[in-house]
């Protein structure tokens, strides 16, 4: 009876050790990552002149630490905004694909790159040509189009993946 005791006392902390060296060292990378990277981006860079509070609300949201904090002090400021609202601008990025640049080992933490297009469209953007050797073109709707990639870098915070860091790569 001792023995097997014994013997049911080493499985299970041989299969604790297995399942907390599993959580260190996965095989895999947490697909929700991929997925908040991609529609975090996307909030952003979304920009509704027609719910400018809305707009800017859902780019907070997205955003953790010091990276929020400059956002909100930068959009509740005027500037930018106000230009917006005067050009009756729209705002989106349009994800092409996200690639993992590294994760940490506890899955908490990651840096992406993101491919896409920038659109804006907003009262005069279909009246102007892209300029000449961008990678920018004056869309069918009136909008001008610009390939960009951007650097990214997530945290869970509280179950929930926040962009800290954002950091523009190339911009046509």
């Amino acid at each position: 009876m001792v023995l097997v005791l014994a013997l049911l006392c080493v499985l299970a902390a041989a299969g604790a050790g297995f399942l907390l060296w599993q959580r260190l060292n996965p095989g895999y990378v947490d697909s929700s990552i991929f997925a908040a990277t991609r529609s975090g981006i996307e909030a952003v860079y979304a920009y509704d002149y027609k719910d400018s509070d809305g707009s800017v609300q859902g780019k907070l949201d997205v955003l953790t630490g010091d990276l929020r904090d400059q956002y909100k002090k930068d959009l509740t400021e005027g500037g930018i905004i106000d230009t917006y609202e005067q050009v009756s601008a729209t705002t989106r990025y349009e994800v092409l694909d996200v690639g993992l640049q590294q994760v940490s080992k506890a899955q908490d933490t990651a840096t992406l790159v993101v491919f896409g297009q920038y659109v804006v469209k907003s009262v005069n953007s279909g009246t102007q040509p892209a300029p000449e050797g961008s990678e920018c073109q004056v869309t069918p709707a009136g909008a001008q189009s610009c390939t960009q990639t951007v650097r990214v870098t997530v945290v869970d915070v509280d179950g929930d993946w926040k962009i800290s860091e954002l950091t523009l790569l190339t911009t046509s």
